[in-house]
């Protein structure tokens, strides 16, 4: 056994110095996160909320808006229509080509933009460069270090990996051999000198918060890594997302059939299957090399998961050919809907958002904590005196 938490010490020493700085400043960035979207709702009031001032105008009116409002060279790629009393997002984005991409999150795109606009009245309330906007830069930061994705994501996700190791081996030795020890291992001694108060923090707050941790390094890893997202659905009993999720739409017919303002028609099919319970509709427009229109609605919860149902419509005609609702999806793609909600804590509501909220400042701590422990013992040998035998004087 003693050996067994040597071996546990040695690499919870090692691990905690190689990936202190990256696992702080994920954790730091974290605590952000948790509460993004009512930060930004409330630093960018103007632009989430509107004044319902009668029905709003058709998306395809509202489509041309945002169009002209970025040009006609860099089309609309997504629509997100908000629920009453919120403004609608169109987006436009292109990658960079990959000769032109640098180390930076910055240069992965060769453009990026958010139209809000009030869809009651019209009109462009902003045109935002998402890349740049402060809560995207958190995010970036949490996920790549805002590093291009290859590099800065597999840098995060075996940082995270060697902290999910570091978390095990952390319990290992925090076992107590009795309970005097385990006493001692859940209690903060304040009155205590600072060494041994830090010690205390280190050794009990890396206890509490354990099992919120894991789970949150568990799920962070399914954005870094295609094996470790994979690996779950298999466990879960299907295959990865993409296929769950993969349409193809009918051959297109060889006489003209092509509807006028499909995504009116799309926007109308939506509102007569689920009115007005919804929080968001997104809708992915199509490429080039597809005429599917993939619809995804997020609503309010009717099981223990997001509630995220996804519709798919022919771009030619408007007409919906295949469908997969909350209700019917399998059991790995509620988890991987949910997945950013267990992780953020934003699963159960303000309960769980600040229970991963102090969970990420404690993960935050434990590197300093952990490296001021291991600071007091190097000073502590150097400061050791050493014995030196005196001889005898001859004279």
């Amino acid at each position: 056994m003693k050996r067994f938490k040597a071996i546990a010490g040695w690499l919870h020493l090692w691990i905690g110095l190689v990936t202190g700085i990256v696992v702080v400043i994920i954790s730091v960035t974290g605590c952000i996160q948790v509460f993004d979207e009512e930060l930004f709702e409330l630093f960018h009031h103007d632009l989430v909320n509107v004044k319902e001032t009668g029905p709003a105008k058709p998306v395809s009116e509202l489509l041309i808006i945002a169009q002209n409002a970025v040009g006609k060279k860099k089309p609309v790629t997504n629509i997100k229509i908000n629920e009453a009393g919120h403004s609608y997002v169109f987006s436009a984005s292109k990658d960079n080509k990959p000769t032109d991409i640098g180390w930076t999150y910055f240069s992965q795109f060769k453009y990026n933009y958010d139209i809000y606009i009030n869809p009651y009245t019209g009109k462009v309330l902003a045109v935002v460069d998402p890349r740049y906007e402060f809560f995207n830069v958190v995010e970036q930061l949490h996920r790549q270090l805002l590093l291009v994705k290859p590099v800065g994501s597999v840098v995060v996700g075996t940082c995270v990996l060697l902290f999910l190791i570091m978390l095990i081996t952390g319990f290992i030795l925090w076992l107590p051999k009795n309970y005097k020890q385990l006493k001692q291992n859940i209690t903060i001694k304040w009155k205590a000198k600072w060494k041994r108060v830090n010690y205390d923090i280190h050794n009990s707050f890396g206890f509490y918060v354990l099992p919120v941790a894991m789970i949150i390094a568990i799920t962070g890893l399914v954005w870094s890594f295609t094996w470790w997202e994979n690996g779950i659905f298999k466990i879960l009993g299907s295959p990865s997302g993409k296929i769950v999720l993969t349409r193809k739409a009918p051959v297109k017919a060889k006489t003209d059939t092509a509807a006028k303002n499909t995504i009116d028609l799309i926007y109308n099919t939506m509102q007569h299957k689920i009115g007005n319970n919804y929080k968001a509709i997104g809708i992915n427009l199509p490429n080039k090399k597809s005429n599917a229109v993939m619809v995804y609605t997020y609503g309010n919860r009717i099981d223990s998961w997001r509630n995220m149902s996804y519709y798919y419509f022919d771009s030619h005609t408007g007409k919906m050919f295949d469908k997969l609702e909350q209700l019917n999806k399998p059991l790995a793609l509620k988890w991987r809907n949910s997945n950013k909600d267990i992780h953020t804590g934003r699963i159960y509501g303000w309960p769980t958002q600040v229970l991963a909220f102090v969970a990420s400042l404690v993960c935050a701590s434990l590197p300093i904590t952990g490296f001021l422990i291991w600071w007091g013992k190097q000073k502590k040998k150097k400061k050791k005196p050493v014995m030196k035998l005196v001889e005898p004087s001859l004279t």
